[in-house]
């Protein structure tokens, strides 16, 4: 009887382990995470775009320019119509800002010997001369202040949610639009619209609260007895907003307005730098502007779970 019974436990184990080994999966990768939250307006979202592992937008280029460009309509015509609903709402928001300061990326077409083409990004320097780098980033600290402000809820909208003082928030056209992809992930929606390079400040001006890099340049005065700087020629290059969104309500909780400005100026030493004359500057200044939307009433009666 004890010899059945210690065959019998043998069986149940051995059953068990087939079980577990047939629920493994060996090939080192995990299973693609699907969510059952249903959307509430379906978007475009499966083939042409993802997240990668940093939660950046990644577009499958094998994907037909055609539907792209149409896909793009459709994110677009969904973006601009739940954006300007939003100086309607009764909300609290919260405004933060980020700025940088870095050297500006250039973009190559490299041909190896076998004649295949890759693209290879370089940083450039801020300049030619080691002395103007080095100011460049000892100034850093004065050219840039992050800052914030917020509306409490039921609060002016209007002449907080850019384009202050406007009705609408986004004036823009599928014209002026590169790109629009959408995001699906769990409950959370997340479109990021690219407008084309380089961006005119009128096109920006349809839904951004322009603001412009004076600060930047008065960092400069922090060293104006070694240098004076010439005025600043900008170029608006892969500026960028990203709406986060609730899939079931369509309700948006976020934006992000992200612009990267390339700067060119000339900075000429004064004093004890005059010997270096008159040195060619180049810097991206990148500011982002980020508005969360929580739409809950503080007053609102709250129900206590049964």
């Amino acid at each position: 009887m004890k010899k059945i019974i210690v065959c019998t436990v043998s069986f149940l184990l051995a059953v068990a382990m087939l079980a577990c080994f047939a629920g493994c999966d060996f090939s080192g990768n995990e299973g693609e995470t699907t969510t059952t939250t249903k959307a509430k307006t379906p978007l475009p979202t499966d083939i042409t775009t993802s997240l990668d592992e940093n939660s950046s937008v990644v577009t499958d280029t094998e994907y037909t320019p055609e539907k792209l460009k149409e896909n793009t309509a459709t994110i677009f015509e969904y973006f601009n119509v739940h954006i300007n609903e939003l100086k309607d709402i009764k909300a609290s928001v919260s405004m933060s800002r980020d700025k940088s300061v870095n050297r500006i990326e250039e973009t190559k077409i490299v041909t190896d010997e076998n004649g295949n083409e890759t693209e290879e990004t370089e940083r450039l320097p801020y300049s030619d001369n080691d002395y103007v780098n080095i100011a460049i980033d000892s100034l850093k600290d004065y050219m840039l202040n992050e800052d914030g402000d917020e509306v409490e809820y039921g609060g002016d909208l209007k002449g907080f949610l850019p384009v202050k003082g406007e009705d609408f928030v986004s004036r823009l056209t599928l014209e002026d639009v590169e790109s629009a992809t959408c995001v699906d992930r769990d409950s959370e929606r997340t479109i990021t619209v690219t407008l084309k390079s380089p961006a005119l400040p009128e096109t920006l001006e349809k839904a951004y609260d322009m603001g412009n890099v004076d600060e930047v340049m008065k960092g400069f005065e922090e060293a104006n007895q070694y240098m004076k700087v010439d005025k600043p020629v900008l170029t608006y290059d892969n500026c960028q907003i990203i709406i986060k969104a609730d899939v079931e309500t369509d309700e948006i909780t976020s934006i992000e307005y992200i612009k990267n400005i390339n700067v060119k100026t000339a900075v000429t030493g004064v004093g004890k730098l005059e010997s270096i004359g008159e040195v060619p500057v180049q810097l991206c200044y990148r500011d982002s502007v980020r508005y969360s939307i929580d739409r809950t009433d503080p007053d609102a009666p709250t129900t206590m779970p049964q």
